[in-house]
């Protein structure tokens, strides 16, 4: 402990300090003094003496202040923190991958992090050695984890970080070749490790093998049928090993026609790539899709069959809570079209309900409590439905009928009525998220009740809707109709896209934002949700088997009523509208599918032929690398309309694979074989040297090689965190001592009537 002068004699050597201390005491002093040698009025010996010790108590805790004396206490414990370091092992078999030295990557890192390990000790208390490869597994030595009988069958190395930091090292070396085969994103890592303040570092396992490459297409996808003149998702999942940063170039076909081409970016290693196409199916018949990846003196392909249909029946079932003029313009709308079958439930809010069947289908009075009554449709519209007309176990009928395949459209212009949605099993299934209603009061509830009541009664004569909807027009000012905005994420938006016949709205419902995953088809132009984000108008997700979709607008009568009598744009409108919610059947284009690891000679490969929609089973043949056709013998699975096949290649190089089935419907894949399997772990896929320099210098790490220091020198502790100071005049006890002293002698001077 010890003791330091601060403010005005902070600095000062001690001596010189006290000195100046001591002069500015014995002045007070002779002051004092002076001051009660002679008073107004003679004073007892005792109260001069008295008063005199007052006055000098009070000048030394004044002095006390001015010294401004620091207590300084020194710790007599070690300050310094166990500083562990955990050093990971990477022991995948991209690791034994040996060179023309016969040196493997796990020798070539563990050579280069030996020569470390003295440093290591000298700066870290204690080594902590964990081998990973699926799995971590801690070990108390390095030659223990750097041990292994049967090396891994991937490298898991951002889960082993993750892992290894909730441990709360000092510092994480990592030797490894930076394969990470879980694809995750290493930002995560990058993240958890700056949070916690640990650097990491690695030891790059590179060494002289000459790096491989792959390529596979792993899957596509494609509808097993679609509309004539309607657009269609088309996909594929690319695998690729790549020795350096580049491009892969991939194209789709349709027999000689070039559809779509592309170059998908991949970085050095192992990469996994999805492409999706929108295609335009044009006439009705088989449409060949073939996906090619690569370059033409190494291109890999496979190729599906989606069958083109010109027309399809699409059963309608039109529940409306209360009736409005847009029923009438949507019913003609869809009638006109042969196509379309619609049966309608109107159930206005007076109570009163009004059924039209559709031919080939029972009659509802109102909204089924059983899931089988509503198979027979494959859209269900809730048009201006209201929360209290639908029961509980009618809205669970409705998510049960989306679930096993079914679609449902919601349709409201009314804000308060999708409100007391909220929360409910129906807004469970729906793409978006209604605002919560805010308490309101029984004048507000009175009147959105005779609203409701009024709409009711304004709609019940259709067949003076047209003429009354017309004169009220005529006799007021209409808000002008504001057109939707689409988004050219979606496939479907191409209905609202801007034009002379685009559709227009003239209400709408404000939600509070879609729901993640939801395709969003088209918003508000202007208005924006609480978030920012562009008003959400029509959305669509799916659900289970099925869909469910939105359109928080009226149903365009008033676009409708503005257009030309000889114009059909509604009419288009409404009719590609419905198809394109419905236009996507269930089940999957011909297609085939490796199954199990990449093709190796002399070892059995199975392949399945999915979309086989009969019961027959396909013809499928594999054609060798000499161009020799070997008919194959499909065997059934308990999957629907998929075939298994298996064939033992004897030959290295390129085998195909094709099938059809009883349509005329084709599908093929190439499937290249090697001596040995190839995965990302066999092909000696070259080290990820950026990738490491990168996680290690976000983190305040680095590479670790032969001739560097590996790690900067620990820090040291503060003399701040070493030593604690108190000062010892700021103290509310000595300030209440001085006032006491103060006070004293100015009641005894009063006392003495020398006041």
């Amino acid at each position: 402990m010890e003791w330091h002068f601060g403010g005005w004699l902070h600095g000062l050597h001690p001596a010189l300090a006290w000195g100046l201390l001591g002069l500015v005491a014995a002045v007070g002093l002779g002051l004092i003094a002076l001051s009660y040698q002679r008073t107004l009025r003679k004073l007892p010996t005792r109260a001069r003496w008295g008063l005199t010790m007052l006055r000098t108590a009070l000048l030394a805790g004044v002095l006390l202040c001015l010294a401004n004396p620091v207590r300084v206490e020194e710790s007599d414990r070690e300050k310094k923190s166990s500083r562990k370091l955990a050093v990971l092992v990477d022991r995948s078999a991209s690791m034994d991958a040996i060179d023309n030295r016969q040196e493997t990557r796990l020798g070539n890192a563990l050579r280069t992090w030996r020569q470390h390990i003295p440093e290591a000790k000298e700066k870290f208390d204690q080594i902590e050695y964990i081998r990973f490869s699926k799995k971590t597994e801690s070990l108390p030595t390095l030659e223990e984890a750097a041990a292994s009988n049967q090396p891994g069958d991937a490298t898991h190395l951002l889960d082993a970080l993750e892992q290894t930091l909730s441990g709360a090292p000092a510092a994480i070396v990592c030797l490894t070749d930076g394969l990470d085969t879980t694809q995750k994103n290493p930002s995560e890592v990058t993240a958890l490790a700056q949070r916690c303040g640990i650097p990491l570092y690695f030891v790059a396992a590179n060494n002289r093998v000459r790096p491989g490459e792959f390529l596979n297409i792993k899957e596509i996808k494609s509808p097993s049928q679609v509309l004539r003149q309607t657009r269609f998702p088309a996909g594929v999942i690319i695998e690729a090993v790549a020795a350096r940063d580049g491009e892969i170039p991939v194209e789709l076909w349709s027999g000689d026609q070039k559809l779509s081409e592309s170059k998908l970016k991949v970085r050095t290693g192992w990469n996994s790539i999805p492409w999706t196409v929108e295609v335009s199916a044009e006439e009705t018949g088989p449409m060949p899709l073939e996906f090619r990846a690569g370059s033409s003196d190494r291109q890999e392909f496979s190729a599906s069959t989606t069958r083109v249909i010109d027309k399809t029946t699409v059963d309608i079932l039109y529940y409306q809570g209360a009736l409005q003029w847009g029923y009438r313009f949507l019913l003609a709308a869809l009638q006109s079209d042969p196509s379309f079958k619609m049966a309608s439930i109107l159930n206005p809010a007076l109570g009163m309900k009004m059924t039209a069947p559709a031919q080939g289908h029972a009659v509802l009075n109102d909204l089924p409590e059983n899931a089988d009554d509503l198979k027979s449709y494959q859209i269900v519209v809730l048009a201006h439905a209201f929360a209290d007309q639908l029961s509980a176990k009618q809205q669970l009928t409705l998510v049960e009928y989306v679930r096993a395949g079914g679609g449902v459209l919601f349709i409201t212009p009314d804000s308060d009525a999708s409100q007391d949605f909220a929360g409910t099993e129906l807004e469970e299934m729906l793409p978006v998220v209604f605002e919560r209603r805010s308490r309101v009061s029984q004048e507000d509830a009175a009147a959105r009740a005779f609203q409701t009541h009024m709409q009711a009664i304004g709609g019940a004569r259709s067949s003076d809707e047209t003429a009354f909807a017309q004169g009220a027009m005529s006799r007021q000012e209409m808000e002008p109709l504001t057109p939707f905005a689409a988004l050219r994420s979606s496939s479907r938006a191409r209905l609202f896209a801007p034009g002379p016949g685009a559709p227009q709205f003239s209400e709408y419902a404000k939600v509070l934002c879609a729901k993640p995953g939801a395709e969003i088809i088209a918003v508000h132009p202007r208005d924006r949700s609480p978030n920012g984000s562009p008003r959400v108008l029509i959305a669509r997700q799916q659900f289970g088997r099925g869909f469910a979709a939105v359109m928080t607008t009226d149903l365009l009568w008033r676009w409708k009523l503005s257009l030309p009598s000889s114009a059909r744009n509604a009419e288009t409108f409404w009719q590609q509208f419905m198809l394109s919610l419905a236009s996507t059947p269930p089940g999957q284009g011909l297609r085939i599918v490796r199954l199990g690891e990449s093709p190796m000679l002399s070892r059995p490969v199975t392949v399945r032929v999915e979309g086989a929609a009969n019961e027959e089973s396909p013809k499928i043949s594999a054609t060798t690398p000499r161009g020799i056709a070997l008919p194959l013998i499909p065997r059934g699975t308990n999957t629907k309309g998929a075939w298994d096949v298996s064939f033992t290649p004897d030959q290295e190089g390129r085998w195909e694979i094709t099938a059809e089935n009883g349509s005329g419907d084709m599908a093929r894949i190439s499937l290249p074989v090697s001596q040995h399997s190839r995965t990302v772990e066999t092909v000696n896929t070259p080290a990820d040297l950026e990738g490491m320099r990168r996680l290690a210098e976000a983190t305040g790490g680095a590479l670790i090689d032969k001739e560097s220091t590996a790690f900067p020198a620990p820090p040291e502790t503060r003399s701040s965190e070493r030593r604690k100071t108190r000062p010892l005049w700021d103290e509310s006890s000595l300030l209440l001592l001085l006032l006491g002293f103060y006070a004293t002698e100015l009641v005894t001077r009063r006392w003495y009537r020398l006041l």
